[in-house]
């Protein structure tokens, strides 16, 4: 069955695309071996695939001071995109929601209806990525400490992570009438959350 998702500037768009190429750095694949490169790719193009925009060669190098970090530029006349994350060996493999917030920074610099603000990147990415690959946390947006902490525990992540993506959705549709549609998920997303905590 085609399942719709949500286009980040024109609403519902096709099922996922093949992901793009990844083409690894020297110093980022001095530091992981054979297995962490297999499971670090197969995690990414299970979100990359939710990126169509996205399409020939995304290469990916290291970091040593983000989680995550999008570039973009041209070498030789060619444009490049370019995602950084930490050593493989030394913080194991970078959650799926930090890979879908890199990937959408590289969709706001080729789209320019997206805003950009980390802000904004991070209901673009709740919006745009299932709840199931929702595994960390928003990075930027404002939450209480409390559910931040509740995100990955059992009891709570599936709805946490369900409410958080379909509020993203609400609040990226109507975002052309509501200038403040950022804050509108904050306080929404905090009300729902502390009921789900709260046991209703």
């Amino acid at each position: 069955m085609s399942r719709a998702r949500v286009d980040v500037a024109n609403g519902p768009a096709e099922d996922p695309s093949p992901p793009p190429n990844l083409n690894f750095t020297k110093p980022f694949l001095d530091r992981a071996n054979a297995k962490l490169i297999g499971e670090f790719t197969a995690r990414f193009e299970s979100v990359a695939i939710h990126f169509s925009e996205l399409k020939g060669e995304i290469r990916i190098g290291m970091t040593t001071s983000y989680n995550g970090l999008a570039l973009t530029g041209t070498k030789g006349g060619a444009a490049f995109d370019k995602l950084c994350f930490p050593p493989l060996c030394r913080k194991g493999l970078p959650s799926r929601y930090v890979i879908g917030h890199e990937l959408m920074h590289l969709v706001q610099s080729k789209d320019g209806s997206i805003p950009l603000t980390e802000r904004s990147c991070d209901i673009f990415t709740l919006a745009r990525l299932p709840a199931s690959l929702l595994d960390h946390p928003p990075l930027y947006l404002r939450m209480p400490r409390e559910v931040r902490a509740a995100w990955n525990s059992p009891a709570f992540h599936r709805e946490l992570a369900e409410a958080a993506h379909l509020l993203a959705i609400e609040a990226m549709v109507t975002r052309k009438e509501n200038a403040r549609y950022i804050s509108w998920w904050e306080r929404r997303f905090s009300e729902k959350a502390a009921r789900i905590i709260g046991g209703r």
